[in-house]
């Protein structure tokens, strides 16, 4: 139940040596807790938080265990629940509240809890608080160990202090990532602005296609059958084509 310390090496071209991946890991999340005003040092057992982010994101490279399927995952509280009561013991709930406070340690330092509308998880869960979970896992894999091995063991108190820090070492993986890794794409704000500006229009010109075609629909069901519920539905329309674009004239007069 130690910290990952899986090997991987890498040539450094700055060095011009072969460099161990840990190494790299952890100077640049030290580099980000400097960036941030977030010193090792300022809370206890900054050190060993450190080391352990850097075995995290260490155990990314490759095929490893991390990245192993591992039916216990999820986002939903009552899965894991559900996974634990069919497998009980003190042993499975560490590593099951572990593993899943890690895939959500990174979910949301690397990839910023991203869920696009129209998704599951966005739709079931509109509201969930994902930080609170991953650092109340955090707190129950630390509970289990201190039952299994006692208070003693180093990890229960990394686990404990993530927990309680959550906010900032999800801000420092998030500066190494985007900084140093090159993991995220750096957009600045005036690209941001013109790729909205840019979406906005492609997703105005397809409502204004598809208006057009209802408009055309509803026009030739009026002419075979004038009503007064298709003549509302024309009036509605040609109102809403003409905010889309303020050119578009119907002369309503002639319904």
């Amino acid at each position: 139940m130690e910290e990952r310390k899986l090997i991987h090496t890498f040539y450094d071209m700055n060095r011009n040596e072969n460099s161990q991946t840990r190494f790299f890991f952890l100077e640049h999340v030290l580099k980000a807790r400097v960036d941030l005003n977030l010193e090792t040092g300022k809370n206890e057992f900054d050190q060993e938080i450190n080391v352990y982010i850097a075995g995290l994101l260490n155990s990314l490279i490759g095929s490893t265990s991390f990245v192993r399927q591992k039916p216990y995952i999820s986002p939903f509280d009552f899965d894991v629940r559900k996974w634990l009561e069919a497998h009980p013991g003190l042993r499975n709930e560490y590593v099951v509240y572990r593993d899943n406070a890690d895939f959500g340690l990174v979910l949301l330092g690397l990839f910023l809890k991203i869920h696009h509308q129209g998704s599951y998880h966005h739709i079931v869960m509109p509201e969930s608080n994902d930080q609170g979970r991953v650092a109340l896992y955090y707190n129950m894999a630390a509970s289990a160990l201190s039952q299994l091995q006692g208070n003693s063991v180093s990890l229960v108190n990394v686990f404990e202090a993530i927990s309680e820090q959550m906010e900032n070492i999800l801000q420092i993986i998030r500066r190494a990532a985007g900084t140093y890794f090159d993991l995220m794409e750096k957009i600045s704000d005036g690209s941001m602005y013109h790729l909205e500006k840019d979406l906005a229009n492609e997703s105005k010109k397809k409502l204004y296609s598809t208006k057009i075609d209802e408009f055309l629909k509803l026009y030739s069901d009026y002419k075979e059958k004038s009503t007064d519920e298709l003549k509302m539905q024309m009036v509605k329309i040609v109102g809403e084509l003409q905010q889309i674009n303020s050119e578009f004239k119907f002369d309503l007069t002639g319904i």
